[in-house]
């Protein structure tokens, strides 16, 4: 069911609004967290949290993007991750309102109501963001205020069955995602991120840092993992790679 948009008029500016099902409505309350490792990305709304980071600037119409062929396949660290453009419309009518709802009864996510927020270089998106236990979180975000481009999904990283909460987002049913592909990705872009992020805090002492796993293309999305000392963070962005 795809939501409807209210336009009304108020000093002379015209404010969308997103109306989404009564069921996706009623399933309110939370916020979401963010990474305590700096983790920014490209036109996609990082949900208020404890701690936060400044989001990097959408990339400007002059700045060159990676060719899928030269999207990293392996974790990096952060001043090596790759410039994506951001996150569009998954596919016409798809809205997720189903994976959302069904994503957070079974996690016991609390959904609020859907929120406009501006982006770098003010363009405006709607935003839907939840919050369950242990930092478990998500923000699903609509470029055009109605189709999802994007959706991100937190975990800790002291409790293990929580990185089980991942892998269900992986599991988006937007047509021509290849689950079994992207739950192969997962783990292991886990045991990478892993890896590299104990590295680095035993090379620098600084657990404020991120590293970033390899780019998963699949279907209409790109798919990679934040790992931070505390925290995972998947980020699933519409529009498949230039």
């Amino acid at each position: 069911m795809i939501p409807k948009i209210q336009r009304a008029r108020s000093g002379g500016r015209t404010r969308v609004a997103l109306c989404v099902p009564v069921v996706l409505i009623t399933l309110v309350a939370g916020a979401v967290g963010t990474a305590s490792c700096g983790q920014g990305s490209p036109g996609v709304a990082s949900p208020p949290a404890p701690r936060t980071v400044t989001p990097r600037a959408e990339p400007s119409a002059t700045q060159t993007l990676p060719q899928a062929s030269e999207l990293p396949k392996h974790a990096v660290t952060s001043d090596k991750k790759p410039m994506l453009s951001p996150g569009r419309t998954m596919a016409t009518g798809y809205t997720g309102n189903d994976f959302l709802t069904g994503l957070a009864k079974d996690w016991k996510v609390r959904l609020e109501k859907p929120v406009e927020q501006e982006m770098p270089g003010g363009k405006m998106r709607t935003y839907v963001h939840g919050r369950g236990k242990n930092g478990m979180a998500m923000s699903a975000g609509y470029a055009d205020h109605k189709n999802m481009s994007s959706l991100l999904c937190y975990a800790g990283t002291k409790e293990p069955g929580d990185f089980e909460f991942l892998a269900s987002c992986t599991g988006l049913d937007v047509a021509g995602i290849d689950h079994a592909k992207a739950s192969s990705w997962l783990d292991r872009a886990k045991k990478e991120t892993d890896s590299l992020c104990k590295r680095q805090v035993t090379k620098t002492g600084i657990e404020q840092k991120y590293v970033v796993s390899g780019v998963l293309v699949s279907g209409p999305v790109r798919m990679l993992l934040y790992r931070t000392y505390e925290q995972y963070s998947l980020r699933i962005l519409g529009g498949a790679a230039v």
